[in-house]
């Protein structure tokens, strides 16, 4: 939710490229320094884990739809890792490579590289409500093909989607989330529209608190208990990112969004939304 559907992996806590043209002019205080416009996005977020002030950092670029075949594709590249007390406890390293379909926005194909306190490679190819999964772990390898009741999201592409949702207090989104190789039914509820205080100083934000039950194939859940997390977006129409507190295997994570370099175009909202079923309040 997210870790939308709080999932257990700390990239998936990372997202969204966005414009980010709204927070700066809003932020109060003396604008953080921008670099040279970029094709695509860049974020930097700073990370709260086990109870550290500063447990780690996580790295964000986006960049706009290319052309592949008869469409176009968008790459995402993410990395998380711990720092300090938290590195030498987890030795916690990530990193999230990422490609949507450039019309809906639906991964594609997702490669995740996990090295300290659990090591792992996955490589999953996503085809509508389709998954190929390919997991190696120090003591093997575990492939399956797999079919959802929609089309899953990864948190990443789950967050950009929220772009084409009005996220009135009260709505709620519907929607199958992906992390690693563990799937969650996943519920999004607008709770509140308020201000909130980051490093970018005072922003309008909407809070969205993310609920995931974990299922298996088919979409049956599987009885475990279900996990939560917390997102904060800007109230625009950017919907950036702000701050991010979910769940992990290690404890509660926390992103606060610190830096950004925006890219020269805002992505392309999809035509139709796949993936996500909006319940209105009204």
């Amino acid at each position: 939710m997210m870790n939308t559907a709080a999932s257990p992996t700390l990239a998936a806590a990372l997202f969204v490229g966005l414009s980010l043209s709204s927070v700066a002019s809003q932020a109060a205080g003396p604008a953080p320094k921008v670099h040279p416009q970029r094709q695509g996005e860049a974020y930097t977020f700073s990370l709260r884990f086990l109870g550290s002030v500063d447990a780690g950092r996580a790295r964000l670029a986006i960049s706009p739809p290319t052309p592949q075949g008869d469409g176009t594709v968008i790459h995402i590249v993410a990395e998380a890792e711990a720092l300090g007390l938290a590195k030498a406890i987890s030795g916690l390293h990530e990193n999230y490579r990422l490609d949507l379909d450039g019309a809906t926005l639906l991964p594609r194909h997702i490669h995740l590289q996990e090295s300290g306190w659990r090591v792992r490679t996955a490589d999953i190819t996503l085809d509508g409500k389709n998954v190929d999964l390919h997991i190696t772990k120090p003591t093997g390898e575990v492939k399956a093909r797999m079919t959802m009741p929609s089309e899953p999201l990864d948190p990443l592409a789950a967050l950009l989607l929220l772009r084409s949702m009005r996220l009135h207090d009260g709505d709620k989104l519907d929607l199958v989330v992906l992390d690693g190789s563990a799937f969650y039914q996943g519920t999004m509820e607008v709770l509140a529209h308020e201000a909130l205080t980051t490093p970018l100083g005072s922003q309008k934000a909407i809070k969205i608190q993310c609920r995931g039950e974990r299922i298996a194939n088919g979409g049956q859940k599987i009885g475990r208990p279900p996990r939560f997390g917390m997102v904060w977006v800007s109230d625009d129409a950017g919907r950036v990112p702000l701050r991010i507190e979910g769940e992990t295997e290690l404890g509660k994570a926390e992103f606060v969004l610190t830096s950004f370099e925006p890219g020269r175009r805002p992505l392309p909202l999809p035509k139709k939304v796949f993936g996500i079923s909006e319940r209105r309040v009204d």
